[in-house]
């Protein structure tokens, strides 16, 4: 009977060891996607700012005026147009 009450308190103190251990790495898993969350709400904030910046900077509009005023291109002429692919 002392062995079978032997055997039994040490597989609760193996049991509680192993409980306080997956609670420990339970925390740090937790604490690891809270942290990963935030990242992400940066970044996709980010995204959108760049996507905003991206849209701004390719505005047809600002395109044609660079071409135009700082380049000095023209449209060409139908002559000078050669189509390769239809």
């Amino acid at each position: 009977m002392r062995i079978v009450i032997g055997i039994l308190v040490i597989a609760v103190f193996a049991s509680s060891i192993f409980q306080i251990k997956l609670s420990t790495e339970s925390r740090a898993i937790s604490q690891q996607m809270a942290e990963q969350r935030v990242a992400i709400e940066r970044l996709e904030s980010t995204f959108a700012e760049l996507q905003l910046e991206e849209g701004t900077l390719a505005a047809q509009g600002r395109i044609e005026r660079i071409a135009t005023e700082e380049l000095g291109l023209i449209h060409p002429q139908p002559e000078q147009v050669e189509v390769l692919f239809r």
